[in-house]
């Protein structure tokens, strides 16, 4: 995560989010040490299996927040029902980004204009 850019605007550098949602595959101790340095608040579910002891890491995490992320996961899921899309067959990332764009109009317009009520 250290050597992700955030480009900011001018004149101002753009801040760090508050919190990290992620799934249970997320839940490691390198990564909540990360978030205390940089101030965030981890919510991630704790996986039910350990592979070593975990002292000292307070564990706990926003229910309702985290639930918030299934939204998110529905896009990408709504996102990858074009074959083209979930299987990238475009070469140039500003065509790839172009299909994607395509893909949410659609997605707006079928949602706006469904005959089904």
């Amino acid at each position: 995560m250290e050597t992700i850019h955030l480009p900011g605007s001018v004149g101002r550098p753009r801040k760090r989010c508050r919190h990290i949602v992620a799934d249970k595959g997320y839940d490691s101790d390198d990564l909540r040490r990360y978030c205390d340095r940089h101030r965030m608040k981890p919510i991630i579910a704790q996986r039910k299996m350990h592979r070593k002891p975990r002292p000292g890491l307070p564990r706990g995490f926003d229910k309702p927040k985290y639930r918030e992320r299934n939204v998110i996961e529905r896009g990408f899921g709504w996102l990858k029902e074009l074959r083209r899309i979930a299987t990238r067959y475009d070469k140039l990332a500003r065509s790839f980004h172009a299909m994607v764009c395509l893909a949410c109009i659609d997605r707006c317009l079928r949602a706006d204009f469904s005959y089904r009520t």
